[in-house]
């Protein structure tokens, strides 16, 4: 399990963490691993910065999340950075309920692979799970949608998971015209991920009619 924290409510030398903060922490005085691929380009961070108080907090984060969609993460392949990062903890200065790129990278783990990334403080050995901004990834699934073909998905994830299968389908392919052998292992893979694909579309359709529920019985 990946988690995130702020350098500063991570109190503790008992877990692995990396810094993906531009500076790589030098700011908080860090001296641990750092995991620099997900740090944001210093272009749009100067732009968001410089935008601070000019324009609405809202426009200024969705300008960001944007801009660290299309420049960092849709590059990166999200299940070899878990695998990278797995067990650790990903750091970065801004406190927990704050906006930081740290809450993006979560909510990209959490929409594209299914699973769950908490924000913690900890202290020694004790641990304390804590709330992070929800419009965080509401802003990045827009982010992700924006001029994209969805190919008849509402759920990113599912489109993810075809997608992967369209690939390895497309090598299988490649391989057998290079080698004229089978690689019927690939195709039988695919197969699978558009299954995965199907029940996480299910899923997501389901979750949205439980919202829309909820959301009318309150009004």
């Amino acid at each position: 399990m990946i988690s995130t924290s702020s350098h500063n409510d991570w109190q503790s030398d008992k877990y692995i963490t990396y810094s993906i903060s531009g500076n790589r922490g030098k700011d908080a005085n860090y001296q641990g691993k750092c995991y620099p691929e997900l740090a944001p380009k210093l272009s749009f961070w100067k732009v968001w910065h410089n935008n601070i108080g000019k324009i609405s907090e809202e426009e200024n984060n969705r300008y960001y999340v944007q801009e660290y969609w299309n420049q960092v993460l849709s590059k990166l392949d999200p299940e070899r950075v878990f695998r990278d990062l797995d067990y650790s903890v990903l750091l970065c200065y801004e406190p927990n309920t704050e906006f930081c790129h740290r809450h993006i990278v979560a909510a990209w783990f959490e929409i594209l692979l299914g699973v769950k990334v908490p924000e913690l403080k900890a202290k020694d050995y004790q641990i304390e799970e804590t709330d992070r901004p929800e419009y965080i990834k509401e802003y990045l699934e827009d982010a992700m949608r924006l001029n994209r073909n969805m190919r008849g998905f509402k759920s990113l994830r599912a489109l993810y998971l075809f997608e992967k299968g369209e690939k390895l389908e497309a090598k299988a392919d490649e391989l057998e015209e290079k080698t004229g052998k089978c690689y019927d292992g690939y195709r039988q893979t695919a197969c699978f991920l558009r299954c995965d694909a199907d029940m996480a579309e299910d899923e997501y359709r389901e979750l949205q009619n439980q919202k829309k529920l909820i959301k009318t019985q309150n009004k």
